[in-house]
């Protein structure tokens, strides 16, 4: 049996080793995407609830994200769906504020005051959704 020239096995383990490469690349990009930080992504979840379905007695349109049907309760329904996906990133804190806290929230926006459901951030009940400041050491010369 006559031995193949070194080039020829070269021509045929290239595609393979840049084909594991890749898939090995695409392996690791994955498994570090998938991690996740997010913080409160139920809690979220909860509050905007409450705003879509408080949304539309407070004039507030609900056509975007776009979507098919046009009745108020498919806004509603959509704009629920799309929180839902928007919630994975979770709240913007550095812990869960918890369910009683949550609950507070989204009893605040239920009252139907049409300035905590567009803005709950501002609401006393609802203040954890305000970013915690990150504070400088007065001491570091700026």
């Amino acid at each position: 049996m006559p031995m193949r020239p070194v080039r020829d096995v070269r021509r045929h383990v290239r595609p393979i080793v840049r084909v594991a490469v890749a898939l090995g690349t695409l392996a690791a990009a994955t498994l570090l995407a998938c991690g996740t930080d997010a913080v409160g992504v139920d809690s979220c979840r909860k509050i905007e609830q409450a705003r879509c379905e408080n949304a539309p007695s407070c004039g507030i349109d609900l056509s975007t994200p776009v979507h098919r049907g046009d009745t108020p309760e498919r806004n509603v329904a959509e704009c629920i769906r799309f929180y839902d996906d928007a919630c994975l990133h979770g709240l913007v804190a550095p812990a869960d504020p918890g369910a009683i806290a949550v609950q507070a929230c989204v009893d605040a926006i239920n009252t139907g005051d049409c300035t905590v459901v567009k803005n709950p951030e501002k609401s006393a009940a609802c203040a954890f959704l305000n970013p915690t400041p990150t504070t400088t050491d007065a001491g570091d010369g700026g």
